[in-house]
């Protein structure tokens, strides 16, 4: 049957203008390189004992997983990503699901990446000044941006503006990324610039701000029966989940393939640079904390804050952003941290947002959404009701994380959810070669070279799965021991029904109709 009666039309419509420099730097910074200023709120709470700084190494369990979406990009060069590989190799329906789960994820952190800047960029931003300058003006200028109101006027007109950026197409999202990726590596070096000050200067101007000594600090968090001693499992632990969930979204450039020239070299530089260059970064700023602050004491802070102890000081999360007024007390650098934050982590909150775009356009395009959403506007270049109905559902998150936070907390489920779904990824890895004979065999030689006999795309499914399995039974530790609450679970189990309810009841209405449903799925979808 020819192409034109399998799919909805000869061409996706979309263009290959993505340089392969341009799919780097987007999939280095979606995941948000400043998201390591969150993380360490968190992680030594969840994962006691944790060293952060080796916690980055951990990162190194996603090169697999890179390879594994190289490999998948170069035998199927399309947008739509995991989607596309899964429905071909395994089924449309388990395809659906693995995207959706990764597409939603994904979108949740569009929406609330926005609060996050808000809260820990724009309103830290004031609390630190008025810390710095003993001014009450300015901390209550702070607090008043943390009101529910005011975040979601903000966070709403941020989300409006991403929107219209989408209609403009990957051109606008790759010149964003790079805005966005210099602003986060100036924001490691400002703080680098304030650690500099050493740890002496922090200590004196802690203990004259604040009615919890330095000292206390540890002696609070011991008597509460906080490890303080290093954890070799903690540290691999705490790096296998909250350290690797920065860098969900760095497999992004994958997922719009069929906008990316020379996808074969593009998708390497992209997928392997851009988690060699988030190491670097990332184990630079904790260690960056950890000699301005003190492993022990950073790790004792973050849990008063999050175990709710009475003697915790501050009136809201130990952020860099905020903990940068007690280094130093220079005022240009506490608001260079400040912008650097809010600009790295809106700009990371539109590169998570903009994939999904073309993972719900790749499922209309295979009739699972109504088709009506690949229509391309001949003026923007861009599948318009996609990129609406992807701000929508940011915005939805959004007004979640601000009015209802218990069911975002800690982004938990967004590890539990995006590693279960990798590990049907890798299921399509393993069986590839196997199930899908003919199309392995036209794939190009990379896609077919083998290690030992063994297809290496088979070895890279088989390492994806293990990885995941491993993320996925981590994140059970801190759930069962109370840390947690069980909307992690609820969310998780949510992402992975609705999609399969999607595709059965858009087959049944396909069926009725007498439309063809399946063969499409037997060929890779047309450029």
């Amino acid at each position: 049957m020819p192409d034109q009666d399998v799919f909805i039309r000869k061409s996706s419509g979309l263009v290959r203008q993505v340089s392969a420099v341009d799919a780097f730097v987007y999939a280095t910074m979606s995941p948000s390189l400043l998201g390591c200023v969150v993380q360490l709120v968190w992680t030594p709470f969840l994962f006691p004992g944790v060293h952060m700084p080796l916690a980055v190494l951990a990162v190194l369990q996603m090169f697999p997983i890179a390879g594994l979406y190289w490999f998948f990009s170069v035998a199927m060069p399309r947008s739509g990503g995991e989607y596309v590989y899964v429905s071909r190799v395994i089924h449309p329906a388990i395809g659906l699901m693995v995207s959706f789960v990764l597409s939603v994820t994904s979108l949740s952190w569009l929406g609330i990446l926005q609060d996050m800047w808000m809260k820990w960029g724009l309103s830290d931003g004031f609390k630190a000044l008025g810390i710095l300058y003993h001014n009450p003006a300015l901390t209550n200028i702070g607090v008043s941006l943390t009101q529910n109101w005011v975040r979601t006027v903000i966070g709403t007109l941020a989300l409006l503006l991403i929107g219209f950026g989408f209609m403009k197409g990957a051109r606008w999202m790759m010149k964003l990324s790079y805005v966005t990726m210099a602003f986060c590596v100036l924001g490691i070096v400002v703080f680098g610039i304030a650690a500099a000050y050493g740890r002496n200067d922090f200590i004196a101007n802690w203990n004259a701000w604040s009615s919890l000594k330095y000292d206390d600090v540890l002696k609070v968090a011991s008597k509460d029966g906080f490890p303080l001693k290093f954890s070799a499992m903690a540290t691999l632990m705490g790096g296998s989940t909250y350290v690797m969930l920065n860098t969900l979204g760095s497999t992004y450039s994958a997922n719009m393939a069929g906008e990316v020239r020379g996808v074969q070299k593009s998708q390497l530089l992209a997928l392997f640079g851009s988690l060699a260059v988030q190491m670097v970064l990332w184990f630079a700023f904790y260690q960056l904390c950890y000699s301005a602050w003190g492993s022990e004491w950073t790790n004792a802070l973050m849990y008063l804050f999050n175990s709710g102890n009475k003697a915790y000081p501050l009136d809201s999360e130990p952020v860099a952003t905020l903990l940068i007024a007690f280094m130093g007390q220079n005022p240009v650098l506490t608001i260079l941290m400040a912008l650097c934050f809010i600009v790295g982590v809106f700009g990371a909150g539109a590169g998570l947002g903009f994939a999904p775009t073309r993972n719900l356009f790749a499922w209309s395009f295979d009739r699972i959404l109504p088709t009506k959403f690949t229509e391309i506007n001949r003026r923007w270049r861009s599948p318009l009701w996609v990129v609406w109905i992807s701000v929508a559902c940011g915005w939805f998150f959004l007004m979640l994380d601000i009015w209802q936070p218990v069911w975002t907390a800690n982004l938990a489920y967004t590890i539990t959810g995006w590693f279960t779904a990798w590990i049907f990824l890798g299921v399509a890895g393993i069986i590839f070669p196997f199930r899908r004979k003919e199309m392995f065999k036209n794939a190009p030689p990379l896609v077919q070279s083998k290690f030992l006999g063994i297809p290496v795309i088979s070895i890279l499914g088989v390492l994806t799965v293990l990885v995941s399995l491993f993320v996925v039974i981590d994140m059970m530790v801190p759930y069962f021991s109370g840390s947690l609450p069980s909307s992690v679970w609820v969310m998780t189990a949510a992402l992975l029904v609705i999609p399969l309810v999607i595709y059965f009841i858009s087959k049944a209405v396909h069926a009725k109709s007498g439309v063809s449903f399946e063969k499409q799925f037997q060929e890779i979808p047309p450029e």
